[in-house]
C-alpha cells in the first residue's frame, strides 16, 4: 500500500541571498534544489514521528473583533534512514525547485519506537514533496503554503485530540462590556497525509489553503491501540496561510557552500504560484 503525500513548504534556509554580488542563476538552482531536498526529508520525519503542536487562539474583544492566533511546531531530533529521491524538478523562470522524497517503512523498522507495528504495513511507502526557492519574492508566496499547512495541523489536532477553551463575558446594565474566548492545546500529531493545496485570490494578496487528513484505521493499527475514536476512515482538516513579506537579503561570505551535492535536475515550469 502506498501513501502519496505532497507537501509544499517555504525554504527557511540559512544560506541567504547576497546583496553584492547577486547569486548566479546556477547558484540559485543548486541552492533551491538543496533546500527542497532537506525540506522533503523534514516532511518525512513529520509523518513518521509526528509533529509536536503548541497553539493558542484568542478573541479578546468581540466588539472590535480582536483575534490573536499563535501556532508552534517541532519534530525534535529524530533518526531516519533509507530516504530516496526522485529527480529534482526546477523552474528556472520562477526559481522554484521541487524535491520528492520516498521512504519505505520497512527500511526503518529497527530505529523507530518499539510501539510502532510497522510489520503490519511492509509495503507502505511514504512520499513527500517540498518546494523551495532562493528568490525572496517567490519565497513569500511559498511560505504561505507552509503557514497553511501548520494551520491545518492545528485544526486536525483539534478534531482528533481536542483542545481547552476558556470564555469570559461581562454585561453591565444589559450592555455587553467585554467578551473573550481562548482556546489552547499542547500535543502531538502523527501520520498526517497532505491531500493538496489551492489559492484564493491573485498575486500578493492570494491566500493559500492546505488540506490534511489522517487514516484513522491505519494509525490505530500501527500504534496497536485505538487512540482515535471516529466513525469515518479519514479525518480531514483545512488550514489557511497569508504571504509573508520578503526578508532583506544578507551578506554571506561562503555563498553556495551548501550546494556542493548536485542532484539530478529536470527543467520545466511549475504552476504553483497564485
Amino acid at each position: 500500500m502506498k501513501s502519496s503525500i505532497a507537501v509544499v513548504l517555504a525554504c527557511m534556509f540559512s544560506l541567504t541571498l547576497t546583496a553584492e554580488p547577486q547569486m548566479s542563476p546556477q547558484a540559485k538552482k543548486l541552492n533551491s534544489t538543496a533546500c527542497a531536498k532537506v525540506l522533503a526529508e523534514r516532511n518525512i520525519v513529520e509523518t513518521v514521528y509526528g509533529v509536536k503542536l503548541k497553539f493558542s487562539e484568542e478573541v479578546s474583544n468581540l466588539l472590535e473583533g480582536t483575534f490573536l492566533g499563535d501556532v508552534q511546531t517541532k519534530t525534535g531530533q529524530r533518526q531516519i534512514k533509507g530516504i530516496d529521491f526522485e529527480p529534482v524538478q526546477y523552474d528556472a523562470v520562477n526559481d522554484i525547485a521541487q524535491a520528492t522524497a520516498t521512504l519505505k517503512l520497512s527500511n526503518i523498522a529497527d530505529i523507530v519506537d518499539k510501539e510502532f507495528n510497522i510489520d503490519k504495513f511492509p509495503d507502505k511507502v511514504i512520499k513527500r514533496t517540498a518546494f523551495a526557492t532562493s528568490t525572496p519574492d517567490t519565497a513569500k508566496k511559498i511560505s504561505a503554503i507552509r503557514a497553511a499547512e501548520i494551520d491545518a495541523y492545528k485544526n486536525l489536532y483539534k478534531k482528533i485530540g481536542g483542545f481547552t477553551l476558556e470564555s469570559n463575558t461581562k454585561i453591565e446594565n444589559f450592555i455587553l462590556k467585554s467578551d473573550s474566548v481562548k482556546a489552547s492545546v499542547i500535543g502531538a500529531l502523527m501520520g498526517a497525509d497532505f491531500v493538496g493545496f489551492s489559492w484564493e485570490g491573485k498575486g500578493a494578496d492570494a491566500v493559500a489553503t492546505v488540506k490534511l487528513r489522517v487514516n484513522v484505521k491505519e494509525l490505530n493499527e500501527m500504534l496497536g491501540e485505538k487512540i482515535v475514536s471516529y466513525d469515518k476512515e479519514f479525518v480531514e482538516a483545512e488550514g489557511q496561510g497569508a504571504q509573508k513579506t520578503a526578508a532583506t537579503p544578507q551578506n554571506k561570505k561562503e555563498e553556495g557552500k551548501q550546494s556542493l551535492n548536485k542532484p539530478d535536475v529536470v527543467a520545466g515550469n511549475m504552476n504553483v504560484m497564485p
